[in-house]
């Protein structure tokens, strides 16, 4: 699983949510025995957590932006 990790690591967002949507349809049409479905989920787990690291990460980085008479006024994201 270590390989899988360092590769997920460098996936953005969107291609961690592919994947995760691949190994999701493939759990869906059966046909795998336990042990693959335990490693499928394993992989599931780790780019669910990616996902989540990234989502963290953006709402850290998003900022309300508000118009004052000053011109521009930088709030952090938590405060709205």
């Amino acid at each position: 699983m270590r390989g899988f990790k360092e590769e997920v690591e460098s996936m953005s967002f969107e291609q961690a949510m592919d994947a995760l949507g691949g190994l999701v349809k493939e759990l869906e049409t059966g046909g795998t025995g336990l042990d693959q479905s335990i490693e499928i989920y394993e992989k599931a787990v780790i780019l669910r957590d990616h996902c989540r690291k990234i989502l963290e990460e953006s709402e850290r980085r998003i900022q309300k932006i508000t118009e004052t008479s000053e011109g521009l006024a930088i709030d952090d994201f938590k405060d709205a």
